[in-house]
């Protein structure tokens, strides 16, 4: 079968240093029949979007050891954006075969954090002719506070094109914009006051021209361990 007769998934995480982080590459929904991608590519990228390895992947593996593949190529020392290139045969995938991970702080008594990688879809907006902000993420806090940093893992996951974003926060009824503006295969963690004006967090949202590689996260206060690693909420306009 010739690759343009595959559907592709392009889907993306990070990786930080200190953390077991397994990918679970084919989702198992039917138990009677164990199902495989036909091919996955996968690379890492450091924040300044330079491409630091290509992983080599057997597509028939379930799931991937992301921190051990990382570190047998020599990487890990800084937190990396790891973007998956799935193809798979939509008559062997009925639906789209979403990757799902989790990752855990190594000798610590903190659960696990499992979720849903991050399905992003690329894109050079001159080229599809979008002009205006066309993708929207939200994300709503809980009310109950806790002792904890939050933050956006945001990254661009382009080939050719910049990516600029709108971050809005909102701290009770106060609306707060900045701008991040990411170059191709770039990443950046923005922070998200937990706190303003008295004010708690209680959602972020993020308009972008096409879709970005994005997480909230939240760390704790002392030690910065991950205690939320989720994904945002694509709404249509």
């Amino acid at each position: 079968m010739s690759s343009s007769a595959l559907a592709a998934l392009l889907s993306a995480t990070f990786w930080e240093p200190g953390y077991d982080h397994r990918v679970e590459l084919v989702h198992q929904r039917d138990p009677a029949e164990r199902r495989t991608l036909a091919a996955v590519e996968v690379e890492a990228y450091a924040a300044d979007g330079q491409r630091l390895a290509r992983l080599p992947v057997d597509p028939r593996q379930e799931v991937l050891d992301l921190g051990a593949a990382l570190q047998a190529a020599g990487l890990g020392e800084t937190r990396t954006m790891v973007l998956l290139d799935a193809r798979y045969d939509e008559r062997v995938f009925p639906y789209r075969p979403h990757h799902y991970a989790f990752l855990h702080r190594r000798a610590s008594a903190t659960p696990a954090l499992y979720y849903a990688v991050n399905a992003v879809l690329g894109g050079v907006p001159d080229r599809i002719g979008a002009v205006g902000i066309n993708n929207f993420e939200s994300y709503l806090f809980r009310r109950d506070s806790f002792a904890a940093r939050y933050s956006l893992l945001l990254g661009n996951v382009a080939r050719f094109a910049d990516a600029q974003a709108h971050v809005v926060t909102y701290h009770g009824e106060a609306r707060t914009v900045r701008d991040v503006r990411l170059a191709p295969k770039a990443h950046a963690e923005i922070e998200l006051p937990a706190e303003r004006d008295g004010a708690r967090l209680n959602r972020v949202e993020l308009k972008a021209v096409f879709r970005l590689a994005s997480y909230v996260v939240a760390r704790k206060a002392g030690s910065g361990e991950l205690v939320l690693f989720d994904h945002l909420f694509t709404y249509n306009r």
